[in-house]
């Protein structure tokens, strides 16, 4: 107990910071392309919560300057069951990979699934488990460091 005591007073004093929690996995799969955009979905944010089940999507540019790390994040949610789907808000990511601002979408409209479109190609990733074939990506920024390919 005198440890902890001496530890909390060490830090308080020194101003140090106890040691950041790990940063949550993602796995960025590509699962769409259009002659200016990527579009990948993060498997690892997979979150199901009851019959809302939720995955973020990056939208990043094809083409670009080396160290533009310009992006933006949208939150997708699925009823699995229901075959619906809406969004619940995108982030916007600048040149410096920072966030630049946000977009929230507070009770948006359940629409239904469509064949062949980019919520056709999420729900097989979300709710049957599809995966994109490598390369994956661990981050934004690795996927725009290898060239965008």
């Amino acid at each position: 107990m005198k440890y902890l005591a001496l530890s909390l007073v060490v830090l308080a004093v020194t101003g140090a910071a106890a040691p950041a929690a790990p940063a949550a996995a993602e796995s960025w799969h590509p699962f769409s392309r259009s002659p200016n955009n990527v579009f990948m979905a993060d498997v690892d944010s997979i979150l199901a919560n009851g019959d809302i089940t939720s995955v973020r999507v990056a939208t990043a540019p094809r083409h670009g300057t080396a160290g533009d790390y310009s992006h933006s994040i949208e939150t997708y949610e699925f009823k699995c069951a229901a075959g619906s789907w809406r969004t619940a808000g995108v982030v916007e990511y600048g040149a410096d990979g920072a966030e630049a601002d946000r977009y929230p979408e507070e009770g948006a409209a359940w629409e239904d699934m469509r064949p062949n479109t980019a919520p056709d190609f999420l729900n097989n990733i979300v709710c049957k488990g599809s995966r994109a074939q490598p390369p994956i990506w661990a981050t934004i920024k690795d996927f725009i460091d290898a060239g965008r390919p």
